[in-house]
């Protein structure tokens, strides 16, 4: 029977012996850089590799940033000299509508407004009476020409003012000159005939 525990206690020794020098082997499998480590080393690398290209690049991402300022920089300057050009342009015409109307222009056309109506009436009357229109229709039109001459007056010496707009005026004065071209050739073919 000694013998038989004798046995049993070799193989148990050879036994534990084993398990230790399996424990060993499987602490150094575990060991940083070696066995299941060295998969995961190799996980992390590609980790840092999925990384690398999945997260962005900080330097295209500046680039990128720093092109699109200057592109809005640009496109702002560009505004800008465009809106300069177009004062330019508008400071070198002449408006009409930025200048207020001289004020004796205004009277000027509306003296010629008078003598325009003043003279279609008494021309009118004329003609539907065949010539027969009483002594008013006549001051009528030498009324019209008379207004036709203050109309003229006023155009011109509202070209004085400074810096104002004489559309008026000069509308003014071309309406009376040619009223009084159309009454002198009335009052001349009249006396002749």
């Amino acid at each position: 029977m000694p013998e038989k525990t004798g046995k049993r206690r070799r193989k148990a020794f050879k036994r534990d012996a084993d398990s230790r020098q399996r424990g060993q082997r499987d602490r150094g499998r575990q060991a940083p850089g070696y066995g299941a480590d060295q998969r995961s080393l190799s996980d992390y690398e590609k980790s840092s590799i999925l990384r690398k290209y999945l997260e962005p690049d900080r330097e295209r991402e500046q680039e990128l940033q720093r092109r699109k300022k200057e592109i809005l920089a640009a496109r702002q300057a560009r505004k800008e000299k465009n809106i300069k050009e177009m004062k330019e342009l508008a400071a070198s015409r002449v408006s009409y509508v930025k200048k207020p109307f001289a004020g004796r222009s205004k009277m000027s056309i509306l003296l010629t407004a008078a003598a325009l109506a003043l003279g279609g009436g008494g021309i009118w009357k004329a003609v539907t009476t065949q010539g027969q229109a009483s002594l008013t229709y006549g001051a009528m039109g030498f009324c019209s020409i008379f207004l036709s001459v203050i109309a003229i007056w006023y155009g011109i010496i509202s070209f004085w003012e400074d810096d104002k707009n004489y559309i008026l005026a000069k509308l003014g004065i071309g309406i009376s000159l040619l009223m009084l071209a159309a009454w002198t050739g009335i009052i001349t073919i009249g006396l002749r005939g």
